[in-house]
């Protein structure tokens, strides 16, 4: 007897296609497809928040040595701005070319470790951050304005 002659019979059980059919592939990829349009625009959005963040934090950095040189060295700091550029003592500091900076009243640093206190106002992007600077002994802050 051939083997294609050989009929099933009753007894012989039917076995069941192994794998996925290109229907519940499809359905397991629109699926993926749909959780990706969601999550990645926010993911984005809160990367580039992260990285805004940085820079306000690297501003926060420089004005805390600030205080800090002007207590240790005896030399008084002067933190001003004009046209969105920061400015120390009257040179202005270029490392922040992105970023917009606006101080509305000259922060001063003084030799006895204390301060006029003031706000800085930084600006990255759709982001906006407040460093506050606390009279009269310098306590440093930032927070999302």
């Amino acid at each position: 007897m051939k083997r294609s002659m050989i009929r099933r019979s009753a007894s012989t059980p039917l076995t069941c296609p192994k794998g996925f059919t290109l229907i519940e592939l499809l359905i397991v990829v629109t699926i993926i497809g749909m959780m990706f349009s969601v999550s990645i625009p926010v993911s984005w959005s809160m990367y580039q928040r992260y990285q805004a963040s940085l820079k306000a934090e690297k501003i926060l950095t420089l004005v805390s040595s600030m205080r800090m040189e002007a207590f240790l060295y005896g030399q008084e700091r002067l933190i001003k701005s004009q046209d969105g550029k920061m400015s120390i003592n009257g040179v202005d500091v270029d490392n922040f070319k992105d970023l917009f900076i606006q101080i509305n009243q000259p922060i001063t640093f003084y030799k006895a470790g204390t301060t006029s206190g003031g706000e800085i106002k930084v600006y990255a992007g759709d982001n906006t951050f407040v460093i506050e600077v606390q009279a009269p002994l310098g306590g440093i802050f930032m927070k999302t304005a």
